[in-house]
């Protein structure tokens, strides 16, 4: 009876200690949340693959005087893939490393008064994951003049 009760004993702080363990495994959706201006339901089709490797960050705008401008179309809402119409629009991007589990939280604003835009991305991302992605985030937005400047900021949550 001692040792059945031992046994009984021993296994419940094995499940307790199992349950409660700091090694939980670490689940975020994989969904991308886009704010601000930017413009829903874009998908994007750069004539190669990590693009943006090849820019400097002060070409992470692309406009019509961008030398990438006719390296990229985008398919709005269920259309085929086009040329972007850079007098309404530019594209954006701002490419990241993140851990194999991520997502993202991206917000695009415009302030016109101080002639400034500002691509804001938080990385959500589980923290015991090895493994690196490199995602180039690219975004539509609203054309806009080219003399504003353009800010980039880049945070990281580990869950």
């Amino acid at each position: 009876m001692l040792r059945s009760s031992s046994f009984l004993a021993l296994s419940l702080l094995f499940v307790i200690t199992s349950l409660s363990s700091c090694n939980k495994k670490c689940v975020i959706s994989k969904e991308t949340l886009d704010s601000g201006v930017i413009i829903k339901n874009v998908i994007f089709y750069p004539n190669s693959g990590n693009m943006t490797q090849s820019m400097s960050s002060a070409s992470y705008l692309i406009n019509a005087n961008s030398p990438y401008a006719d390296r990229i179309e985008v398919g709005v809402n269920g259309a085929g893939k086009a040329p972007v119409d850079y007098s309404q629009y530019n594209v954006l991007c701002l490419p990241v490393k993140a851990k194999c589990n991520a997502a993202f939280d991206r917000k695009v604003t415009i302030d016109d008064a101080n002639q400034k835009v500002t691509y804001t991305i938080i990385t959500t991302q589980c923290g015991n994951c090895e493994q690196e992605w490199y995602t180039e985030n690219y975004v539509l937005v609203p054309t806009f003049p080219a003399s504003y400047s353009v800010t980039y900021d880049v945070q990281y949550v580990n869950k």
